[in-house]
């Protein structure tokens, strides 16, 4: 891996996201606190070869983790093995990603859905809260 971010607390951002990964790739997040952000938990965009595991991602203002769509999307992304919850948007949030996995997290009082995650094909683009 590139980047490794371990044993970290990312939190209380007012406006932003805990961590936001732009155009990056090979980025191994692990045992992290994500948490209380003004915006996403972990924001990703355009990156490839990154992976989420054994993170807490608890209370940010929108969603847990979002896997945004711009021009190409994100490729080979894996989220695996979190405590996502009581994020006001949803636990896991993607679109369009290819070969995307979110798998074995422990999700709780997500957003205001039947559903913790959404994983999409379509390709959108979010602007703003």
């Amino acid at each position: 891996m590139g980047v490794k971010i371990r044993d970290s607390r990312l939190v209380t951002s007012p406006s932003g996201s805990g961590i936001s990964l732009d155009h990056c790739s090979d980025v191994s997040v692990a045992n992290c606190e994500i948490a209380r952000n003004g915006y996403y938990g972990v924001l990703l965009a355009e990156s490839k070869n990154v992976s989420v595991r054994g993170s807490l991602i608890e209370a940010n203002d929108l969603s847990g983790v979002m896997a945004e769509f711009l021009f190409n999307g994100n490729e080979n992304i894996t989220i695996s093995d979190n405590r996502i919850q009581f994020n006001n948007g949803y636990g896991v949030e993607t679109y369009a990603v290819k070969k995307g996995k979110a798998e074995n997290n422990h999700f709780e009082g997500n957003g205001n859905h039947a559903i913790q995650q959404k994983i999409s094909a379509e390709k959108f683009i979010l602007l703003g809260k």
